[in-house]
């Protein structure tokens, strides 16, 4: 493969720095669509290029090296005390990479993952329903790591006036929901969904759901209302994962892995010391620590992608535009 044409992608992305579509370069270029497909292809996992999927074409652009430079990655993450490992990750970044780490915090999976994908994060923690949404779309990130799971329950309220569920949209709640509907163990007319955890909390006190798919620490704020559980999502075979890591694919492919191996080790040495960065974790959040050391007791953590669960995932959701394998291609281990 001529280094020559590597040079002359690198020259026009550097002239313009919001990107090119990929068939300009191939006409500018006068080399063949498969040919520059297959370049672009080994510059992208050299870290050298990224494409932004826009329609039935791509977008190129020139990789940042704003991680590498800054040796700051910006770390996207749901409300939520799931991600009680996230001291762990952070002193391991900076002890092998000395690299420091900025949080995030976003109320919902949908806004935490539209971060990534319109570049305001380097990495999300987010569900994994709501990432392969986002990889159809976008296919600027990659999913490289497992997380948490557990945590999440379905609720009834019998004094509620209305017989709607009230989820959160594009999540592993609505996931949840959507499961626990064709099963036929809750039954509803319509689905509310919420922007803010807090707006979820006034729709309940004000009487306006009958079930509520909701995520811990969530499941505490509603104990003083009278309610049942109806199920723990973690029942349901197909939410192995609730939330995974995916990284932006413009820091390049190899560091990507070197972030990904030190959040994997990271996740192992949380569960040999899992209270040692929880006053961390709440000075993020705003969780309070007794509400913490609760969740730990809620969540099991898997460092790994399980690619049988997210097989499952893509079937249950139905997803078959585009093909399977086009979406497999979202995680590390299938690039």
């Amino acid at each position: 493969m001529s280094l020559e044409l590597f040079q002359k992608i690198l020259d026009i992305l550097a002239k313009n720095p919001n990107g090119v579509p990929q068939s300009y370069l191939y006409r500018a270029l006068g080399v063949s669509k498969a040919y520059i497909s297959m370049v672009l292809r080994n510059m992208e996992r050299c870290g050298m290029v990224y494409r932004v999927r826009v329609g039935n074409s791509y977008m190129v652009k020139l990789a940042s090296k704003t991680l590498q430079i800054s040796k700051r990655l910006k770390l996207g993450i749901v409300w939520s005390s799931e991600y009680l490992f996230l001291g762990h990750f952070a002193k391991a970044l900076k002890d092998k990479l000395d690299m420091d780490i900025t949080v995030n915090v976003y109320p919902s999976a949908l806004q935490a993952t539209l971060a990534i994908i319109m570049g305001e994060v380097d990495a999300v923690l987010s569900p994994l329903v709501t990432q392969l949404y986002a990889y159809i779309l976008a296919r600027n990130m990659v999913i490289v790591s497992g997380g948490a799971g557990g945590g999440a329950k379905i609720y009834e309220f019998p004094k509620s006036r209305s017989n709607t569920i009230v989820s959160s949209e594009i999540s592993t709640m609505d996931f949840c929901r959507l499961i626990a509907g064709k099963k036929r163990i809750v039954e509803y007319e319509g689905v509310r969904y919420f922007t803010t955890p807090s707006e979820a909390i006034e729709i309940i006190k004000m009487g306006k759901a009958r079930y509520a798919v909701l995520w811990h620490p969530l499941t505490e704020y509603i104990k003083s209302i009278e309610h049942s559980v109806v199920v723990e999502c973690s029942e349901f075979e197909e939410l192995k994962h609730c939330c995974t890591l995916a990284i932006a694919r413009s820091i390049g492919i190899e560091m990507i892995e070197k972030v990904a191996d030190i959040y994997r080790s990271a996740i192992d040495e949380f569960l040999k010391q899992p209270l040692k960065y929880l006053e961390w974790y709440s000075s993020i959040t705003g969780i309070d620590i007794a509400l913490l050391k609760k969740a730990l007791n809620v969540y099991t953590y898997t460092s790994e992608i399980d690619i049988k669960s997210v097989d499952r995932v893509i079937e249950t959701l139905n997803l078959s535009i585009p093909q399977k394998s086009i979406i497999f291609n979202a995680i590390l281990s299938h690039i």
